[in-house]
């Protein structure tokens, strides 16, 4: 799996996991609405395991209803994934960040023509100029 689809599945399985955390999430019985958001985005990372070709217009469907529906749970989306997801999820993030990420991309373009491996999470954290991941 390219670097770039596996990072956006670790971000959406990271991002899972901790709002399963946090109401409405971690309620016994989940309302209708929480279960069929979920059930949207499991499809979403079954899409993004099997590589779909159309799988960051799911993402930034299911990105978008939870920023739209959970906004008080927005703190813990990675900044990142709004990047890489793109379309309307890019309204959400501000020019300083846009301009990081613009970056960001000339940078992973650099080593993709030069073949060589990196680390996402590297690379933005080396943007940062910080040793760990702020998100």
């Amino acid at each position: 799996m390219e670097s770039r689809t596996q990072y956006i599945l670790d971000a959406f399985a990271d991002l899972r996991h901790r709002i399963a955390e946090h109401d409405p999430f971690n309620q016994p019985e989940l309302a209708e609405e929480e279960i069929d958001f979920l059930a949207k985005w499991d499809e979403l990372v079954k899409s993004i395991q099997e590589n779909s070709h159309d799988y960051t217009f799911d993402a930034q469907e299911v990105l978008s209803r939870f920023i739209r529906c959970y906004a008080n749970l927005v703190p813990l989306i990675k900044r990142e994934l709004l990047w890489f997801v793109g379309g309307e999820c890019l309204h959400f993030l501000g020019d300083e960040e846009i301009t990081l990420y613009q970056q960001l991309e000339d940078r992973l373009y650099e080593l993709d023509s030069q073949h060589q491996s990196y680390d996402i999470s590297k690379e933005i954290a080396a943007l940062r100029g910080l040793s760990t991941q702020i998100h």
